[in-house]
């Protein structure tokens, strides 16, 4: 190859940002030469199109193309993806649709940013893990030979993954936590190779649209339901009621407490009162909090409480339940975060004592929560607000959404506040994130609670007192200690009391003295709420 084609001489000389080389005139050139190496070297272009043509690899140098957003490969003849594609860590698009693609490499699951993948009519059978891909929004991976549902892409992470699509397949069975995905609203394994679909999908409420044709379900109401394409709400309901009647020792336990109630007098009508124990801290306890001079310039007051026997795993739902509480109060009491904002940390995986500190943006080193790795606040604000702008300009909006307005509340700031543990590392950087070393899931058991705020230490004691309360009535602690089961969120009744167990946290001030401990005899004041709160 000796010359440059002349659509990358034209890119080249006019700093182009676009490059699409498509059709049978390119396809007769990569066929008599091979495709023009010069692409490679066009690092400002932020779109890539090679489609329609008879192109069978990549060369290792697309690894050169740093900034691309976009990456279109669709229509052509492609039996691999180099390695370091993975090099492409602002690629939001990937199209690489109607290939021969046989599987992807290992470090593919390294393009976090990636936003929509297109692989659908390739020959795929392995895939790599997708759990780390926490930008996914839309999956489609139609007509391939997969025997199996991807790894990782019913992964609780994937918080924004709305469309999946993997029909024509192989797949043999379907994950029964799908419900992992809030966002999840259109879902298609139509022609694969299960024969049942797990009840608890019932559990996706969001769902749109849905495609399960083709499929020898045992089930044969089920798959009526199915050919027939009835709507989600029948679809939804009629797995809801399998998964009812999968749960008789549930009900059986139910039917015995209501036999106990039936007992007293039939005029009688006891309301049961939910408990709060409330655990006092004990003198040499390291669970303290030890304020800085530097923070008490910046964002002065913090709250902090520990909640111990949690099991968010009474019902599918219910960390989802506590994400979503949180979610609300951020958006109500807490004023979209303005005025106080709370963050949560598995206490297993927390060093205490603790620090609240306020330190020059350069100087804070966070792994931000389903972040990859360890950055600076000064990188991680710089990063988010360069993809609030892109997010803004593409959709065309004067306002940011998510995370990213949040930023606003750091201009002008010198320092930014920040919480650490005995070993120094940064487990909190308000109001923006949390760090992913102390993140919750399904499985922890106690919980660190922090609310910080800029403004006066009340709102953060009320937004405690309305998280506890959520917890509480959402049922996310453990049973009374008689053994009885407690009520849930999804069982919808009253039967049981529900309790959850409250430890006391310090906070001092810069000279060691102690400037609030949270709950206080003041705090966790419900009126006439049927709580009962248990002081030591």
């Amino acid at each position: 190859m000796d010359s440059m084609w002349p659509e990358v001489e034209k890119a080249s000389k006019e700093k182009r940002h676009e490059l699409v080389l498509s059709g049978a005139n390119v396809s007769e050139r990569i066929r008599t030469d091979e495709l023009d190496k010069n692409v490679f070297n066009l690092t400002p272009i932020n779109f890539l199109e090679i489609s329609k043509t008879c192109l069978e690899s990549l060369p290792n140098l697309l690894g050169n193309l740093v900034n691309l957003t976009s990456l279109v490969l669709h229509n052509n003849k492609l039996k691999s993806l180099p390695t370091e594609i993975s090099q492409l860590s602002k690629l939001h698009l990937l199209d690489a649709s109607t290939n021969e693609i046989e599987s992807l490499p290992e470090e593919f699951n390294e393009l976090t940013n990636l936003h929509t993948l297109n692989l659908n009519c390739n020959k795929l059978t392995t895939l790599p893990n997708f759990k780390e891909m926490v930008n996914l929004h839309v999956v489609m991976m139609s007509h391939n030979n997969l025997t199996s549902f991807p790894e990782g892409l019913s992964d609780e992470a994937l918080i924004h993954l709305n469309t999946i699509n993997l029909g024509s397949n192989e797949i043999g069975e379907i994950p029964d936590d799908l419900s992992n995905l809030p966002s999840l609203k259109s879902i298609d394994l139509s022609e694969n190779k299960f024969d049942a679909i797990p009840p608890e999908m019932s559990q996706c409420t969001r769902i749109k649209e849905f495609n399960f044709k083709g499929n020898k379900l045992k089930d044969r109401r089920l798959k009526k339901l199915v050919e027939q394409g009835c709507k989600p709400k029948a679809f939804l309901d009629y797995l809801g009621t399998i998964l009812a009647k999968q749960k008789p020792a549930e009900k059986s336990s139910k039917k015995k407490k209501g036999k106990k109630v039936a007992e007293k007098d039939e005029g009688e009508v006891e309301k049961l009162v939910n408990e709060m124990e409330v655990l006092r801290l004990m003198s040499d306890d390291l669970m303290t909090v030890q304020m800085t001079e530097a923070v008490a310039n910046v964002r002065p007051y913090i709250v902090c409480c520990i909640v111990r026997n949690l099991n968010f795993q009474k019902t599918l739902n219910m960390f989802k339940h506590f994400i979503t509480l949180q979610t609300k109060l951020h958006d109500t009491i807490c004023e979209k975060r303005v005025a106080a904002t709370i963050a949560t940390h598995d206490l297993a995986a927390v060093k205490v004592p603790l620090k609240y500190d306020a330190l020059p943006p350069q100087d804070i080193k966070i792994h931000p929560l389903f972040g990859r790795q360890e950055v600076s606040a000064d990188e991680l604000v710089t990063k988010l607000r360069t993809e609030a702008e892109a997010y803004r300009r593409e959709k065309k909006r004067n306002t940011f959404s998510g995370i990213h307005k949040y930023l606003e509340l750091l201009d002008g700031k010198a320092e930014y506040p920040c919480l650490k543990d005995s070993e120094d590392r940064v487990i909190s950087f308000p109001p923006i994130t949390n760090s992913d070393i102390t993140k919750i899931s399904k499985t922890t058991e106690s919980i660190l609670i922090e609310v910080t705020s800029s403004t006066d230490m009340h709102i953060c004691k009320k937004v405690l007192d309305e998280l506890l309360k959520g917890m509480l009535e959402m049922g996310c602690g453990n049973p009374p200690k008689d053994g009885a089961t407690g009520a849930t969120a999804q069982d919808g009744d009253q039967e049981v009391p529900k309790q959850l167990t409250v430890e006391q946290v310090r906070v001092l001030d810069t000279e060691g003295h102690l400037k609030v401990v949270y709950p206080s005899r003041t705090d966790l004041n419900y009126g006439s709420l049927p709580i009962n709160v248990k002081r030591e």
